[in-house]
């Protein structure tokens, strides 16, 4: 599990405690039963939640890539200062 993901499960248990918080128990059940057009707007909320985090994971791994692909070009660059440095030297002597 990355960063991103912990971050977002975490943020999500803190959501699920706060509903249990301020809900009575059966609300979800009676809900239905007296407000039938709260369903499908609930449905539509935690459906565009979830599509939100599956963005903010994908965009995180391409974050992660892209600091790696960052990272590995700094080593190209020493190892090419190394060489460069290695072959001047050599020269010189």
């Amino acid at each position: 599990m990355n960063p991103m993901d912990r971050l977002l499960r975490d943020e999500l248990h803190h959501l699920l405690d706060r509903i249990a918080a301020s809900t009575r128990p059966g609300v979800a059940k009676a809900s239905e039963r007296q407000l039938p057009d709260l369903r499908p707007r609930l449905d539509e909320a935690e459906a565009r939640l979830s599509a939100k985090r599956q963005v903010l994971l994908d965009h995180y791994a391409e974050w992660q890539d892209a600091l790696a692909a960052c990272e590995d070009l700094w080593a190209v660059a020493q190892l090419e200062l190394e060489q460069t440095a290695a072959g001047g030297t050599r020269r010189a002597a």
